[in-house]
């Protein structure tokens, strides 16, 4: 009826949605160094996938 609370935190928990448990990971190929390196996601084929070290040299500045 009058407290409905459809979005936002609950719990006092921030940071976003974490599944309990461990992330399932996929194997991917590095669009830079050609390793091999697992991401918690399935690449599309779509998009380059970089390894960690890689990644860093790749992602956004955040200022």
């Amino acid at each position: 009826m009058g407290d409905d609370r459809r979005g936002g935190f609950r719990g006092g928990r921030s940071g976003g949605f974490r599944p309990s448990g461990p992330r399932e990971m996929h194997k991917a190929t590095c669009a830079d160094c050609k390793q091999e390196t697992e991401v918690p996601f399935v690449p599309s084929g779509d998009r380059p996938v970089y390894c960690r070290d890689c990644y860093q040299k790749h992602k956004p500045q955040r200022y």
